[in-house]
């Protein structure tokens, strides 16, 4: 590992810049509960160093899978830091600066014309000069080499004569490095030779640049000599290049030192602008002076200014303060309630909702200490409206729907021969446009199942036999035999098996992740059909066979009666009336006796069901904390769901209660000692 991996463990050392909580009292007898440290999850360093750097680089798609807490992979204590993070956290590290620190080139294009009678340039199999050029009375060419500057396109114009002999006319190359040849039939006699031009790609460094002569023709009995005559040539390049700034590197560093007795004040400069914006946090000025400290460095190893601008920035880029998201109690073990400083909560709430570190104007709110009551909740509102939002369609929608999971279904393509990828992408996007619509027209979320419209595109409309739909685009459609969420293909396969539907998957779905009623795990040894089960009777009379073991039946009775209203969709989504020649009974029977016949009844009564609204909201608030919900949220999560549900179950209205409530914006030392939900 080189030198500059220990920064990570070093760095740890340095103060934390801990800020007074706010003055905000908690409501009396709530526990807010804690979080431990929490490390960006690869979405979340991916666009943290977006809006950073202003960089497009994605780093964090190399780094190892987060692994996944109560349905999310943004939970707080399950992401772990492997030694193999560090390493691929130095390796970002200088991608990234590699980047957003480069300098513009300097140097001017190429313009030169080489004529063939000059020094420096190599003819081979040529007779003399004569007057105006080279006579290459044989196969051979005139060469030369120049120093391309940077790498781009470069136009080679030759000015060339011949005369002629045999049946061909004289043939030319112009070549690069003798790998590129561009060839031209030269019909020019020598007193009106003509220009004769090709582009090339050249990359950066010494490059030979040569017009060849390639078929020679000779024959003294008929009097017939084919010669070229290579009076000049010409290069040029980049073509269309010019030194354009780079906007990273001057958002980035906003002052030239102009010379070595300016560069520490230089570089304080930049560190003072760059580590509060990195480390989500005001930071203190020995912080500061310890990087300062790499100008020191950077000079002992002959880097000077530029050298210690990226020492610098590659130290803030693997410090424990920007890799995680502190937040730190006076007395870690002591259990008093008291709020999240101003700057812990302007983070809770980008990574919240945007997943990425806290904009200007928000640090400009935290710096002034105006992080409560309306401030917070415009705050909130407004960074919804942004289209950095999308991280929730992306990373909340895309976990607790399955929306990412449509990526790893795989349906068999002997039972399924229509699935395709781009029908794949077509079922995901489905959903993202869907679950946005909730996000941005403030729809209730009841209408997530029991909605009559969808966008679909021409691939997507042929499976669901939509017609008028042409083209890439989606449009809106209300097909007849769907409705809402449950009905979408893409939800249907990430439920099934690869060779058939799944009851089971997709009762357990509904159960866990819209009613949060996770059934227990199956006893050892019962997982799937047992081999009992008469493997030819439909699927249905199979699963029933199943419940009659009584340590089956008290999961499955719920579970799979909710599954079977969504016979009606094959392995992939697609409908169906009947199933290997037998007709589907898509009804079931809910506790309390509740009866429905397929997908749209169901949907009907899950949209009424209380534990709808109760689930949403306890989902979304384990997602925006990054941690599990205990026995003593019940309180705070049920005060919540009752107002969203009471103000007609807005998901903007959700996201501001959670946004203002105690467990948002509270926290307190020691350990979550309550039973999970």
């Amino acid at each position: 590992m080189s030198k500059a991996a220990p920064f990570l463990v070093l760095l740890v050392v340095l103060p934390l810049g801990c800020e007074d909580a706010g003055d905000e009292a908690p409501t009396p007898g709530v526990d807010p509960g804690t979080v431990v440290v929490h490390r960006l999850n690869r979405a979340e360093y991916d666009n943290t160093v977006r809006d950073l750097l202003g960089t497009a680089l994605t780093p964090a798609r190399d780094f190892p899978e987060d692994d996944i807490g109560y349905g999310f992979d943004n939970i707080a204590s399950v992401l772990s830091t492997s030694p193999f993070h560090v390493e691929m956290y130095e390796r970002a590290a200088d991608e990234l600066l590699d980047e957003v620190l480069a300098r513009p080139p300097e140097g001017v294009p190429l313009d030169v014309v080489v004529e063939a009678e000059d020094e420096n340039t190599t003819t081979t199999n040529g007779g003399p000069w004569e007057g105006r050029g080279w006579n290459l009375w044989s196969n051979g060419e005139v060469s030369v080499f120049l120093e391309a500057p940077f790498e781009g396109t470069y136009r080679v114009t030759a000015l060339l004569a011949s005369t002629l002999g045999g049946d061909a006319l004289p043939h030319a190359e112009i070549r690069v490095d003798d790998i590129d040849v561009v060839g031209f039939d030269v019909d020019a006699p020598r007193a009106e030779p003509r220009e004769y031009t090709a582009e090339f790609e050249v990359g950066a460094g010494s490059r030979k640049f040569a017009v060849a002569f390639t078929n020679d023709f000779y024959d003294p009995d008929a009097g017939e000599d084919r010669n070229l005559y290579v009076d000049w040539f010409r290069v040029e390049g980049p073509l269309g290049w010019s030194p354009e700034p780079n906007e990273a590197r001057e958002a980035l560093v906003p002052c030239e030192p102009g010379s070595e007795a300016g560069e520490e004040a230089c570089l304080r400069t930049t560190l003072e602008a760059f580590l509060p914006r990195a480390f989500r946090r005001p930071v203190a000025a020995e912080e500061v002076d310890s990087y300062v400290g790499f100008l020191e460095v950077a000079r002992s190893l002959g880097e000077g200014f530029d050298g210690a601008v990226r020492q610098s920035f590659k130290a803030a880029l693997m410090s424990p303060h920007f890799v995680y998201c502190f937040e730190r109690d006076a007395a870690p073990d002591d259990p008093t309630v008291h709020p999240v400083t101003q700057h812990e909560l302007a983070s809770r709430l980008s990574y919240f909702l945007w997943s990425s570190m806290p904009d200007a104007e928000l640090t400009a709110a935290a710096d002034a200490g105006s992080l409560a009551g309306d401030e917070l909740v415009r705050q909130a509102r407004r960074m919804l409206a942004d289209p950095k939002a999308e991280a929730l369609v992306d990373n909340f929608a895309g976990q607790w729907l399955y929306v990412r999971a449509i990526a790893d279904a795989a349906p068999d393509v002997w039972h399924f021969p229509d699935f395709d990828e781009p029908l794949r992408a077509a079922m995901a996007e489905e959903m993202r446009l869907f679950f946005r619509t909730f996000l941005r027209d403030g729809r209730p979320m009841t209408e997530l199942l029991t909605s009559t419209e969808t966008r679909v595109n021409a691939r997507l409309a042929a499976h669901y036999g939509i017609d008028g739909v042409t083209g890439d685009d989606f449009a809106l459609v209300a097909p007849a035999d769907r409705r809402g969420l449950l009905s979408m293909a893409g939800l249907l396969t990430a439920t099934s098996y690869p060779t058939r539907t799944s009851p089971v998957k997709r009762g357990q779905w509904v159960l866990s992740q819209l009613l949060c009623s996770e059934p227990e795990p199956p006893p050892p040894g019962v997982e799937g059909l047992p081999e009992g089960v008469d493997q030819d009777l439909p699927l249905r009379e199979r699963l029933e066979q199943h419940r009659a073991d009584p340590e089956c039946a008290s999961c499955h009775e719920v579970m799979d009666q909710i599954g079977f209203g969504l016979e009606h969709f094959d392995g992939v989504g697609a409908y169906r009336a009947d199933e290997d020649g037998l007709p589907i009974d898509a009804s079931g029977v809910l506790p309390g006796d509740e009866t429905f016949e397929g997908a749209l009844e169901l949907a009907d009564i899950l949209a009424r069901n209380a534990w709808f609204g109760r689930c949403l909201s306890r989902q979304l608030t384990t997602y925006a904390l990054g941690r599990g919900m205990f026995a003593e949220d019940r309180v705070m999560l049920d005060a919540v769901a009752a107002d969203f549900v009471a103000d007609g179950g807005r998901l903007e209205d959700l996201v501001v209660r959670i946004v203002a409530g105690d467990l948002f914006r509270m926290r307190r030392g020691g350990a979550n000692a309550g039973n999970p939900l």
